[in-house]
């Protein structure tokens, strides 16, 4: 499902022209280090392994990845059992999922936008 609305994504992006579109990455990328920032900002500061780990990848032209390859990124977000606690959420400490859930409109209307200008500047 999400390969097919990637692949609908670029093709649309390909019949927008060069000159038109370059503002779209730049769009995606500022909402990237948007929500990197808060990423960082959320993570716990124990160590400071996790806020170090949290990068920003680029994938391709319309795809940026934000997040940690900690292997113990996945153990602060959530929790884990044998801690003591028999509840997991009382020794979470969540940083991903409150940064994407928080940005996640403002990211997406920036791109939108993006998108309309170019869509309009292409096709005067």
């Amino acid at each position: 499902m999400a390969n097919d609305d990637l692949a609908s994504l670029l093709k649309a992006f390909d019949a927008i022209p060069r000159e038109a579109r370059k503002a779209i990455p730049a769009a995606i990328n500022r909402g990237a280090d948007e929500l990197l920032a808060r990423m960082q900002y959320l993570a716990p500061d124990d160590t400071g392994e996790l806020k170090r780990s949290i990068k920003k990848t680029e994938l391709n032209e319309l795809a940026v990845r934000v997040g940690s390859d900690d292997p113990n990124a996945q153990y602060q977000e959530y929790g884990v059992l044998h801690h003591g606690d028999t509840n997991r959420s009382a020794n979470s400490q969540p940083w991903f999922w409150p940064s994407v859930n928080t940005l996640k409109k403002r990211v997406r209307s920036r791109v939108d936008r993006a998108i309309s200008k170019a869509v309009k500047e292409a096709f005067k």
